[in-house]
């Protein structure tokens, strides 16, 4: 993976995926960061899952969708996974996806699932209060904005192998083939009133208000000594740090694998892992590169913003 115009940074089972090839087999959070992984993984299938749906949907009025929103008002950020906008209403979508025995203890707002083989009871963050705390977000974004739309939103659980044990009043919730058909529900349940504005208008509104999604290094999002982080360039092929320069691209000293991109997806890994800023000296370091010449090239990058004077130069991942 080379950095281009089009690269932002590794996404977050990218980052996490490359922490662990770098800690030892050992490291007392190994564990708990696999855990992570498997529901970071989880997660962006079942917005795939839902993204793949919704492409059978369709109705005759103007409408139009956003997927992936970050967006903030002040100190209030939020990210949603979707939202479907019409004259008649705007619609949250948010993806989860959860297997096993799905239970909503509405007395208590309570969310767990009930796993099918041990019957373990495993409490979860409920998707009822997250969504509810989205809507009241995007009512007053609109109002901020003057658009008379209202919201409301769909919960949808794209796991292949989930059963609802009961649902909460008042909120929508389906599978993922059930989708379609509760959009089409739920706006039957809005008149057809055009909206202030237009929905392409809201659209590119929305758009043009998106926020950069800031991450943290994953070693301080952890709390993980950098030191623990192993160094050198990855090899794709033997999965060994042992890349090096070899004439005009870089070659594994172990398997003689050569890949043209890997200084440069080391880079992108040293900002997912370690710091959002990476000098000459720590590049050499992180990379095992000797000399300072190689090192300025692979920063010589027109995605990486410099900063500093020459002795003192850093360089960062462009927004």
């Amino acid at each position: 993976m080379a950095i281009n115009a089009k690269v932002e940074g590794l996404s977050k089972v990218e980052a996490l995926e490359s922490l662990l090839r770098r800690l030892p087999k050992n490291h007392p959070d190994r564990e708990f960061l696999e855990i992570r992984l498997y529901r970071a993984s989880a997660g962006m299938r079942g917005e795939s899952k839902m993204i793949n749906k919704f492409k059978e949907f369709y109705i005759e009025e103007d409408y139009q969708q956003v997927w992936d929103l970050n967006m903030e008002i002040g100190n209030w950020v939020v990210q949603m996974d979707g939202l479907l906008l019409t004259n008649r209403c705007a619609i949250i979508l948010e993806s989860k996806n959860i297997s096993d025995e799905i239970h909503f203890d509405a007395a208590n707002d309570e969310f767990y699932k009930k796993t099918f083989k041990e019957g373990n009871k495993i409490t979860l963050e409920n998707p009822v209060i997250q969504l509810k705390k989205h809507i009241r977000f995007l009512e007053r974004w609109f109002k901020t904005h003057k658009i008379n739309l209202p919201v409301t939103g769909l919960i949808i659980f794209t796991a292949n192998n989930c059963d609802f044990h009961a649902k909460p009043p008042g909120a929508f919730i389906c599978k993922t083939y059930q989708m379609n058909e509760y959009l089409y529900h739920i706006l039957e349940k809005y008149p057809q009133e055009a909206s202030s504005h237009k929905i392409n208008r809201i659209k590119k509104m929305i758009l043009a208000n998106q926020i950069p999604f800031k991450k943290s290094p994953l070693s301080e999002f952890y709390h993980i000594d950098p030191k623990d982080i192993k160094t050198g360039i990855y090899c794709r092929d033997c999965k060994s740090f042992s890349m090096r320069r070899w004439h005009k691209t870089w070659q594994c000293s172990s398997c003689g694998f050569k890949d043209s991109g890997a200084a440069q997806f080391a880079v992108l890994e040293y900002f997912a892992l370690i710091s959002t800023r990476i000098t000459n000296k720590q590049l050499r370091d992180f990379c095992h590169i000797e000399s300072t010449h190689a090192a300025r090239r692979i920063l010589l990058n027109p995605n990486l913003i410099a900063a500093g004077d020459l002795k003192s130069r850093s360089y960062s991942l462009e927004k």
